[in-house]
């Protein structure tokens, strides 16, 4: 479901470069003042953490609730080894925290600034050169394309950025045709076992509030046209599809900053933000409010 990003994130983190997890790169010492503390291994906590993230991305749970627990578990053994002495373990906890943040809640915003705190801190030290990695990749990427139009992390509360495409039926779709009507921009494929498993409870939503003023934008990252119609069809999804056979690379995914999927953005009838990674009974709770508000 990652793009195989929570892969070779977990890899950067930790299991790359081992699991016991020394603190230094050959032939760089470390400050005289970490010398002094006698390191304690916590390997076993760290595996252990990346274990439980692994199996949530694995998983598809992805959301704020689904890792708010991961994060305060982090956040513990921050607190609880701090002042243990090693640096390379604390340092990767700070990693996970950031891969957790980049690759499941989709905020670079926030998970570039625990990288380059992990730099900054930390320097001498393999966590700190993962770090530099993926700071060096989010450069690339933007570089590659900046979409100066698209605010960082796509929160609550920002306006939506417009775009202008044409659906699988050949027909124009863009967010401002959709104004006055409450939408969600669902990123989804035939093949990602969550998007299927929360697809009806998507289209009892749409059915349900469609008439009050509620829409769908669908963009999905197949790479099998057929398959998609077929799909959507059976289904009963209704919805305009916006489709390009890209798969990751789709033209929508890659503007929006889209690393995993299921992924949705739900506007207001004025295309402000109001709601992303709605689940479940969450989506028609958020869309009923929304249609009852507008």
């Amino acid at each position: 479901m990652k793009r195989m990003m929570f892969a070779v994130l977990m890899a950067v983190a930790f299991e790359t470069f081992g699991q016991a997890g020394e603190a230094q790169v050959q032939g760089t010492p470390a400050p005289a003042a970490a010398r002094k503390v006698e390191k304690v291994d916590f390997a076993p906590e760290l595996a252990a953490v990346t274990a439980q993230l692994k199996e949530k991305f694995d998983a598809g749970k992805t959301s704020e609730a689904d890792l708010a627990e991961n994060l305060a578990t982090i956040n513990g053994l921050i607190v609880k080894h701090v002042k243990d002495g090693n640096r390379e373990q604390l340092a990767r906890l700070y990693l996970l925290d950031a891969h957790i943040y980049a690759g499941g809640l989709t905020n670079t915003a926030r998970a570039r600034a625990i990288w380059a705190q992990v730099v900054r801190e930390f320097p001498g030290t393999l966590a700190a050169q993962g770090a530099a990695i993926s700071l060096a990749k989010l450069e690339a990427q933007a570089a590659a394309d900046p979409g100066p139009n698209v605010p960082v992390g796509l929160e609550v509360g920002q306006r939506f950025p417009d775009f202008n495409a044409t659906d699988i039926a050949g027909q124009p779709l863009s967010v401002a045709a959709h104004r006055g009507r409450v939408t969600m921009i669902d990123f989804w494929a035939t093949w990602c076992g969550p998007c299927r498993q929360e697809m009806p409870n998507v289209i009892g939503t749409y059915n349900r509030y469609y008439a009050q003023g509620f829409d769908i934008i669908g963009v999905s990252l197949d790479d099998d046209q057929k398959a998609v119609m077929q799909f959507t069809q059976a289904q009963g999804m209704a919805w305009s599809q916006y489709f390009d056979g890209k798969g990751w690379d789709n033209k929508l995914a890659t503007k929006y900053g889209v690393h995993s999927i299921p992924m949705d953005y739900l506007l207001d009838r004025h295309g402000i933000i109001i709601g992303k990674e709605l689940r479940g009974e969450e989506l028609g709770l958020a869309v009923a409010k929304a249609v009852a508000e507008n």
